[in-house]
């Protein structure tokens, strides 16, 4: 049977770690289409593997299985879990690597963060979402490494789901999942929308929290680290030094021409972003 499978992890490619995950899943379901979304992420970044989910999982064809293994705590207690939503399944450790997901799919009012944070909570799974804790072994590999859960527990148990194998039976359902709070905009006390920096991609550009809803339909200027841009760029060629330009996920990134804008400028994630809310005269 046919299916799409993903990776995202913090692997890397000069070793054998990711081979071996897709060698499992081959292993049961020699037909599964297996698609690599990343192995660059940051080591044990569980925020930055979050958001490129984020940004990617929605251009595969409905019934993806996103496998993701960023996981500073396997070995010890965390659990494996299944996300299984109207348009995708999810396999990771339960560490918040699906923060935006939840936060993407959640109707409860978001919570205003002023600050970048990876401490994690319980979040309740929207009605129309199922979650599993996996617990049932014999769909492990086994022997099961202490290091290596990626290998011995997520791979077999995507290529069972790309089988067609529902869900729950791989565990016990569960009715929460680990989620740090997402960061959003906010009014400060004169009427500038505040904003952060929520991720910095390979090019050094700084994609924000901020989207094309929260820039005035008459523009406005940028503030980043005492420098102004006065006015947003359309593609990354029209403009020269820093620019503003809302990126290919609808998100304000703010960009340095033929430069890095996060070295430039000295940006870290949480840095805060403000929009004026008038063009200065």
């Amino acid at each position: 049977m046919s299916r799409v499978v993903t990776l995202t992890t913090d692997f890397g490619i000069s070793d054998g770690y990711v081979a071996s995950m897709k060698g499992v899943i081959l292993g049961i379901n020699p037909q599964a289409q297996i698609v690599d979304i990343t192995h660059a992420i940051a080591p044990q970044s569980i925020r930055e593997a979050s958001f490129i989910l984020h940004t990617s999982w929605r251009y595969f064809p409905e019934g993806t299985i996103h496998v993701i293994v960023i996981d500073p705590g396997v070995g010890s207690y965390r659990r494996a879990v299944i996300l299984k939503t109207p348009a995708a399944t999810f396999v990771t450790p339960d560490n918040g690597t699906l923060s935006y997901i939840l936060h993407e799919l959640s109707v409860e009012k978001a919570v205003q963060a002023v600050a970048f944070s990876e401490q994690v909570a319980k979040r309740a799974l929207p009605e129309e979402c199922q979650a599993v804790s996996i617990t049932r072994q014999e769909y492990w590999r086994r022997p099961v490494s202490s290091t290596f859960h990626g290998r011995d527990i997520f791979a077999p148990v995507a290529g069972h789901l790309s089988l067609d194998l529902p869900a729950k039976e791989f565990g016990e359902s569960i009715e929460s999942l680990n989620a740090f709070h997402i960061p959003v905009p906010y009014k400060d006390a004169t009427g500038h929308t505040i904003g952060q920096v929520i991720h910095i991609d390979r090019f050094g550009n700084l994609i924000t929290n901020l989207k094309s809803r929260d820039i005035p339909a008459g523009g406005a200027a940028v503030e980043i680290k005492n420098q102004r841009i006065t006015n947003t760029s359309s593609y990354y060629a029209q403009g020269k030094g820093l620019m503003a330009i809302i990126g290919s996920s609808d998100y304000l990134e703010l960009s340095l021409k033929d430069g890095n804008a996060a070295a430039f400028l000295g940006i870290h994630i949480g840095d805060m972003v403000k929009i004026l809310s008038a063009l200065p005269s």
